[in-house]
């Protein structure tokens, strides 16, 4: 069993418990820190988190695998993982929920081959689900003003309302 964890998925080990007998991997991404020009301290910023974080997920006996930016091979994220994946024979896949539709879209379309398990991101305090039905009834694809959002988001968390 195999745990993805992404860059920006770096939370409290509290949330990885139930996972504890997967292999943890995460990888550092070329086309990540290039597709768009960032500066420098940026980049140094977020992969010497990655790193910290792989730190503490060995400091707390998780098994960790890491892949470190390589400036002579600058394959993609995903022809390094599935290299990874068929390497060890890996059948099953659990990774948080990936707000990058893109980037999910390309972990989801591995289902072909892996169980692929999304798990719910404690990244946002409104979930997906919730998320969906503040859209209109019948409506195809969500509309959502800032206003009723955050007026659903105050009566939910019973935030600045009166009584």
């Amino acid at each position: 069993k195999l745990f993805l964890i992404l860059g920006n998925q770096l939370f409290a080990p509290k949330y990885l418990n139930d996972f504890k007998d997967h292999i943890f991997y995460m990888a550092e991404d070329y086309d990540l820190c290039t597709f768009e020009k960032h500066h420098k301290h940026k980049i140094i910023l977020f992969l010497s988190a990655m790193r910290s974080y792989r730190d503490e997920l060995e400091k707390n006996n998780l098994n960790v695998h890491y892949e470190e930016l390589n400036r002579y091979n600058s394959e993609s994220y995903i022809v390094y993982l599935t290299k990874f994946l068929n390497k060890n024979e890996v059948k099953h896949i659990d990774i948080f929920e990936i707000e990058d539709k893109w980037f999910e879209k390309k972990i989801v379309n591995m289902k072909n081959k892996f169980n692929v398990n999304i798990i719910k991101s404690p990244m946002f305090l409104t979930t997906r689900d919730e998320f969906s039905l503040l859209s209109p009834p019948g409506e195809k694809s969500p509309i959502h003003k800032m206003a009723s959002f955050y007026i659903a988001q105050r009566k939910k968390m019973n935030i600045l309302i009166s009584s």
